[in-house]
């Protein structure tokens, strides 16, 4: 045979064959069709195994997604119970320190319960404590170191010493003395536009969205993003100003007081607090405006708007920072304010008297000023493994309530 009338017949073989196949497959199905031949059974089982497979994989995926969504779930249940715990725990160091019992739970600490400083138990960076299987953290921030702005101005008063307070904030940052026009008129109660503030009239209602001056009590600080010229990058002290030309900054003025986590509820160990915050220590602990610029660390809205001479109102001269220092007369020098901090840190003032050297302004003294504090910022960590849930809290201490609290 030739081999071109083989390969003629091998295909033609091939071609009957395909036709079988075909008519096959079309008359019993895909599966019937491999009836009898070897490679049926091995289709079989590979179909079942691959279909086994895909059962098992999806059951192995869900059953790991759950367990961990189940482990986070559990993490974080037990985080915000910690975390709540925490504030409890806060609230309790904040009375201890009211009622002078403070010694009692930790030696080294300010026991006069007539002023409030960084010497005072709740103002001591605590190291994380351990807690049913995970670590608590708590931060108390002294809220009356701060500039109040819903008083301002309020229903009996169009203008209240603060208001020049805060605008030799702005100034000495940098920023437009207006901020201050502005801010009076959100908190004041009238539609009546100072010379370089903003009303709804004239301004907020003509915005892309437009919306209407509050004209009244500020409910959160985050309200300031709403008042004109306060932008996120001045608010979050991002830019702005003489951000970036200032120097000598520092982190903070409290000092150098340190803990020693193992002296935790030794009490009577002198070894509780380092007490190498005389002399030699606090030399070489710089003065200086601090390095942050966020607005929210400076100003707050809690307080008592209906008396703008009231105590919850007034700034602790103890615990107030560089920046609100320098903002309360226009007689507080950077030396002035550097002497007040050093001062203070050696033997905390008792009374606002023993600055007359510094702020000669007696009514301001009077007015402004004081010595002692009455709300406070608890920032509390609950963690488990790598789970943190945060609770933030605004406490009046003397009343014993809860302006606000959110968990973040």
């Amino acid at each position: 045979m030739r081999p071109a009338q083989y390969i003629g017949a091998r295909l033609d073989a091939a071609s009957r064959n395909y036709r079988r196949r075909e008519a096959l497959l079309h008359e019993r199905g895909i599966l019937n069709s491999f009836t009898g031949s070897s490679g049926y059974v091995l289709v079989i089982v590979l179909l079942v195994i691959s279909l086994l497979v895909a059962i098992s994989s999806e059951f192995i995926i869900t059953a790991q997604t759950n367990v961990r969504y189940i482990g986070r779930f559990s993490e974080s249940l037990r985080a915000r119970t910690i975390a709540r715990a925490g504030i409890n725990l806060a609230v309790a160091l904040l009375e201890a320190d009211k009622k002078g019992a403070a010694s009692g739970l930790l030696s080294g600490v300010s026991t006069n319960s007539n002023i409030d400083s960084f010497q005072d138990i709740w103002a001591i960076d605590l190291p994380p404590l351990p807690i049913e299987g995970g670590h608590l953290k708590i931060v108390i921030t002294d809220e009356n170191s701060k500039i109040n702005l819903n008083v301002l101005a309020n229903e009996v008063v169009d203008r209240s010493p603060y208001y020049t307070v805060a605008q030799r904030f702005f100034l000495n940052m940098g920023l437009p003395m207006d901020l201050a026009d502005a801010l009076i008129d959100w908190v004041d109660i009238d539609d009546s536009r100072f010379p370089y503030g903003a009303e709804s009239s004239d301004y907020y209602l003509a915005q892309a969205r437009p919306y209407r001056a509050k004209n009244g009590a500020m409910d959160s600080i985050h309200e300031m993003l709403m008042v004109k010229g306060i932008t996120p990058e001045f608010y979050y002290g991002l830019g702005g100003g003489n951000f970036g030309l200032e120097r000598d900054l520092v982190e903070h003025n409290r000092g150098a007081r340190t803990l020693d986590p193992d002296a935790i509820n030794k009490a009577g160990s002198e070894k509780a607090l380092s007490s190498r915050r005389t002399e030699l220590a606090e030399a070489v602990v710089p003065v200086g405006r601090e390095r942050s610029r966020r607005l929210d660390e400076y100003f707050r809205i809690t307080g008592e708007r209906t008396d703008y001479l009231s105590e919850l109102n007034k700034i602790n001269i103890n615990t107030a920072s560089f920046r609100v220092l320098s903002a309360l007369t226009d007689e507080m020098t950077d030396d002035r304010v550097a002497e007040l901090i050093r001062r203070r840190r050696s033997k905390p003032f008792e009374s606002i008297d023993e600055i007359a050297d510094l702020i000669t302004d007696e009514t301001a003294r009077r007015n402004l000023l004081t010595v002692r504090s009455f709300i406070f910022r608890l920032s509390v960590t609950g963690r488990v493994n790598k789970t943190e849930v945060t609770m933030i809290a605004l406490y009046n201490r003397q009343n014993r309530i809860f302006y606000y609290m959110s968990e973040q």
